[in-house]
């Protein structure tokens, strides 16, 4: 008889993370991941936007985390602008699907719980990342500069990245949303993930996540949906709108 492959957890985070994620990017550093202001990341993992990965014993593998870009209107009235997933730092590798499992967990979470009036947002500077993310609906991006100073605001005086600020931007629209809550309902029906090079197995196991205990029926739904042509993106629609009527719809 074949052993079990081993199980990997992936969840949203609570205030009691927060130490264990700190630890996590302090132990892996790396030049594509610029490192943000402590207080935010507190606020953020107390909020549950960021995804996680960890082992059977709860040794954190991989982390993304989602980062609310905000504005203040004419009422004093704040509103999400922008929402960047950034801060993606993963240690397993060469296991298919565990990137699009993150990206997609963070970018429909968003849609359902705090979606941007704009657009979802990152940058993402390898090709290997890029051509992931194309998969998912994600496309090429000129970020605005009202995009660029927001994000300056959110990474730490430490950080000494010298990348222009400018460059290898991608969004995704409400276009992309249906591609990734197929690739959602896939994923959780399939979970086995095999390593490219060794052939090795491990299971993605969703059991820790309240997430889809909540927002299941709203994912199926949506993934049955055409909003439109993700490589034709409509610049005018409002993700929030669009969020806002669509669940009024769908709870009749």
């Amino acid at each position: 008889m074949s052993e079990k492959p081993p199980k990997y957890f992936i969840r949203f985070s609570n205030s009691q993370d927060f130490k264990n994620i700190l630890e996590f990017y302090d132990l892996n550093v790396h030049t594509n991941v610029r490192k943000r202001q402590h207080e935010l990341m507190k606020e953020l993992v107390e909020d549950g936007a960021v995804v996680l990965i960890e082992d059977e014993k709860g040794k954190i593998v991989a982390s993304s985390i989602t980062y609310p870009h905000k504005a203040t209107d004419k009422n004093g009235v704040e509103h999400v602008e922008w929402q960047e997933i950034g801060s993606t730092r993963m240690v397993l590798n060469g296991y298919p699907g565990l990137f699009d499992a993150m990206i997609a967990m963070q970018t429909l979470r968003s849609f359902l719980v705090e979606p941007p009036e704009e657009v979802f947002v990152a940058r993402m500077h390898t090709v290997p990342v890029q051509n992931m993310a194309k998969k998912l609906g994600w496309r090429e991006y000129t970020a605005p500069q009202a995009l660029i100073d927001k994000q300056k605001k959110s990474v730490s005086a430490e950080d000494q990245s010298t990348a222009p600020p400018d460059i290898n931007w991608f969004h995704c629209g409400v276009e992309a949303l249906p591609v990734m809550a197929k690739w959602m309902e896939k994923s959780m029906d399939d979970n086995i993930l095999v390593n490219k090079k060794t052939g090795e197995k491990i299971e993605l196991d969703y059991s820790r996540s309240t997430f889809f205990k909540l927002f299941g029926p709203e994912i199926k739904e949506l993934a049955k949906k055409d909003i439109g042509d993700v490589d034709k993106p409509d610049p005018t629609q409002n993700v929030r709108q669009r969020r806002d009527k669509w669940l009024k719809n769908f709870f009749r």
